[in-house]
């Protein structure tokens, strides 16, 4: 009987023990992403052995350096590769159709390498559909769309890459 019950109670102190360490990571960091201009909100959880990162965003200057800023966040918190970011953002059925036109472009830059071109064709097409804001960026490591439009933003980030893909050097 002793034995039940002090398997109980270290197995109690064990999940008690986890639950504490994963909240000294989660809340630090949701404080810490909060604070990242664009940001409107943020949540850390944990979903089967992996963490989730969920950033919502407002209007952000430069995609590509608030993207940056919240993974250098997140990996100093969770280690780098150990969680999935995932930005929220507020999007209208107006942009998702503008981005299901545009997505075309990132998909052939990422096959030709031709960047410039699909940053021009984006901006265009979005000139065209009266969007206010039709940005694609490019970094070694990802592209970003941004769209906006009165009612609301889209943001997008894609790995340049496919995941597994090597680079030869």
């Amino acid at each position: 009987m002793a034995f039940l019950a002090a398997l109980v109670t270290l197995a109690s102190l064990l999940v008690g023990s986890l639950f504490y360490q994963e909240q000294v990571k989660a809340s630090p960091l949701e404080r810490d992403l909060a604070a990242v201009p664009g940001v409107t909100g943020a949540r850390v959880e944990r979903s089967g052995g992996r963490w989730l990162v969920r950033v919502e965003l407002g209007g952000v200057e430069l995609l590509p350096v608030t993207y940056r800023q919240l993974r250098e966040l997140a990996d100093r918190r969770l280690g780098a590769g150990r969680y999935g970011l995932q930005l929220a953002d507020r999007r209208t059925p107006a942009l998702q159709r503008a981005f299901y036109e545009m997505s075309y472009y990132l998909e052939e830059a990422r096959a030709r390498g031709n960047f410039a071109e699909a940053a021009r064709r984006v901006e265009e097409r979005g000139r065209e559909l009266g969007l206010r804001r039709a940005r694609l960026y490019v970094d070694p490591d990802y592209l970003y769309l941004e769209l906006a439009d009165d009612g609301g933003t889209l943001y997008h980030v894609q790995p340049l890459r496919p995941p597994g893909e090597v680079n030869g050097g």
